[in-house]
């Protein structure tokens, strides 16, 4: 029914899915009747009270008001207040979770821990705590997923560990320490199939000449596999889907 168990947000429904936390007393949502008192809900009537077929979107306001200043001002180590709030906001973000997995290919289980930190972030800077609406916390908690998968896809490989891998096997062979590791090559293929991000490996530059891939240096020239005849005539140009490779490192 839920996502894998790693998943923040399925394991804060399943925590709800219990009765005994469902049925238990979270808010005091005050009416606009003079005579009336504050109506008390459930966990579940107020899920009830915003996504139900019957819901009042003045009401609904109402809920969300209280529900966010009753997570603000809850101070308990549990912290069941604002556990409510992420709670009653999953069904809001659910949808930008799916958006952002499928365009972007970031991993779910990132997305939805970094939704559920900016929620937290938000319920408790006392600074913005008067002005905080549900709009507003939801779009934090938007804003933030979509700036973790855009960052992930400008993360630099670094050569680091496999250049201190091969130092150490050099030392252990009894070779120089300090002779040059072989340059690794990182390449891209761009996906025709949609808006996806492009998939990138690191492979050996030998690997592509025993392939015959085209390799671009970085004078603009082209280096031709050696595993070819130099008497057989090629079209300019590299292999049919295949894209630049460059040391690794860099990026076009």
């Amino acid at each position: 029914m839920y996502p894998p168990h790693s998943s923040a947000f399925a394991s804060v429904r399943r925590h709800f899915d219990d009765p005994r936390t469902s049925d238990a007393v979270f808010v005091l949502v005050p009416t606009d009747a003079d005579e009336a008192g504050p109506v008390r809900l459930t966990a579940a009537e107020t899920h009830e009270a915003l996504y139900g077929p019957g819901s009042d979107p003045q009401f609904a306001t109402a809920v969300w008001k209280e529900v966010i200043r009753t997570a603000q001002s809850d101070l308990t180590p549990d912290g069941t207040g604002k556990l409510v709030a992420i709670w009653l906001a999953l069904p809001r973000l659910t949808g930008t979770v799916h958006r952002v997995c499928t365009r972007l290919r970031a991993d779910r289980s990132d997305v939805e821990a970094e939704m559920v930190l900016a929620l937290l972030e938000k319920l408790a800077d006392r600074d913005g705590a008067s002005c905080l609406t549900d709009s507003s916390l939801l779009h934090a908690a938007r804003a933030r997923a979509w700036h973790l998968a855009r960052e992930g896809l400008r993360e630099l490989p670094s050569t680091q560990i496999e250049r201190i891998t091969e130092e150490h096997a050099l030392t252990a062979s009894g070779e120089e320490a300090d002779a040059p590791a072989a340059e690794s090559l990182d390449v891209r293929v761009d996906r025709p199939d949609g808006p996806y991000a492009p998939l990138r490996f690191r492979v050996r530059p030998e690997h592509l000449r025993r392939q015959g891939i085209f390799i671009d240096t970085d004078d603009g020239s082209q280096d031709r596999s050696a595993g070819h005849s130099p008497g057989k005539r090629r079209r300019p140009g590299r292999r049919a889907d295949t894209r630049p490779v460059r040391p690794a490192g860099r990026r076009g």
